[in-house]
């Protein structure tokens, strides 16, 4: 399995998501027909979250378009890159699904995405992302309509009506079970509508979904538990390890959590050069009214600190206490489920990582003082 780091320079808001939409959309390429259907390799790609660990897996299978046998399969999983946000999805999806097709020994031929590609409002969905960005055919085969338009397909498989943007053709649902609900079938990149719902009839033997789909789902939901497990229960880590024992006991005490990480990473940033980014989780832990946008938080955090790869130590930790700054105040705004619960615990030893490091005793007394407790013996080192 790859493990994905968020690209440098990758969207952080809605209104950068949106320019690269902008950029790209002009480069979509709708004049060529595409690879005929059971011919050559078709490969389909998934993803499934853990929202909660900020986790997500992507699978990307190849099948024999003749025989639809598994000819080679790859995961990748990574951190979530990009909030939710509805018409920017792929931007969630993308850099973990570029590593999974990336990971392939084989070429993916024609992809298809559980997806949209022009059936999309800004006619620029995952699967016309992805077929840009790779330069492959793909196309886009959605369980539902999205926000558009289409009278109900005939009964029989292989009916099609339009789905439309007012007048304009976006896909097509096509019905390929008998009296079983249609799917939705878009252009992604370098094939035709018509060609996609040829391929999308000659992926669908037994099943509604297409089998690219259906194998793509089954591997990355595989792929999300054994990205995810602990290896084992958080309870027995903490009996056996120091410092996540001081730091669970030293979390669990604070009757107002968020003041008091603000007041941590506080003490801990003072030494060092501020960026914005410690300035938001700061702002963030000192304003109540502002804690459910904790997650909001996390992510602008996670967001700045792939770009400082190459950052100090130092500043990568005071990245991190931002980032949990932002998971506690989401999970003290309420109400659950909760964003991965035990993040308060690690607190106390990351912030004492820096103090151990620092050569002015005044400092250590300071971040000391605003843990409220010095960690054991073998943790002060």
């Amino acid at each position: 399995m790859t493990t994905v780091r968020i690209p440098a320079g990758w969207p952080a808001t809605e209104e950068q998501a949106r320019a690269v939409q902008d950029e790209l959309r002009t480069q979509v390429v709708l004049d060529e027909p595409g690879p005929p259907p059971g011919s050559g390799h078709v490969t389909g790609v998934d993803v499934a979250y853990d929202d909660e660990r900020d986790v997500v897996a992507a699978a990307a299978v190849v099948l024999d378009a003749a025989t639809l046998t598994v000819v080679a399969e790859a995961t990748a999983v990574g951190r979530i890159s990009f909030p939710y946000v509805p018409g920017l999805l792929a931007f969630r999806e993308i850099p973990t699904v570029l590593a999974a097709l990336d990971a392939l020994p084989c070429p993916p031929g024609l992809v298809v995405c559980d997806g949209y590609g022009l059936a999309h409002p800004r006619r620029f969905g995952l699967a016309s992302h992805l077929g840009v960005l790779t330069g492959l055919p793909t196309i886009g085969v959605a369980k539902n309509p999205f926000t558009f338009a289409h009278d109900d397909p005939g009964a029989p498989r292989g009916s099609t009506s339009p789905l439309l943007a007012d007048t304009e053709e976006v896909g097509r649902a096509l019905r390929t079970r008998d009296a079983v609900k249609p799917v939705f079938v878009s252009v992604g990149h370098r094939t035709n509508l018509d060609n996609a719902c040829a391929h999308t009839l000659a992926l669908t033997p037994k099943y509604r979904l297409p089998e690219t789909t259906r194998r793509a789902d089954a591997l990355c939901r595989r792929a999300l538990p054994d990205a995810t497990a602990p290896r084992k229960p958080l309870a027995d880590l903490a009996a056996a390890d120091p410092a996540r024992s001081w730091g669970r006991t030293l979390f669990e005490r604070q009757s107002d959590p968020v003041t008091w990480a603000g007041r941590v990473l506080r003490a801990a940033a003072d030494e060092h050069p501020w960026v914005p980014e410690i300035e938001t989780a700061l702002e963030l832990a000192a304003d109540r009214d502002r804690w459910s946008r904790g997650r909001e938080v996390f992510e602008l955090v996670r967001r700045g600190s792939a770009a400082e790869e190459q950052c100090a130590q130092e500043q990568r930790i005071l990245f991190r206490l931002a980032e949990l700054v932002g998971k506690v105040a989401h999970n003290e705004a309420g109400p659950p489920p909760f964003f991965d619960h035990h993040a308060g615990w690690q607190i106390g030893p990351l912030a004492w990582q820096l103090a151990i490091v620092e050569p002015d005793p005044a400092v250590r007394d300071r971040i000391a003082d605003a843990l409220g407790d010095r960690p054991p013996e073998p943790l002060d080192g």
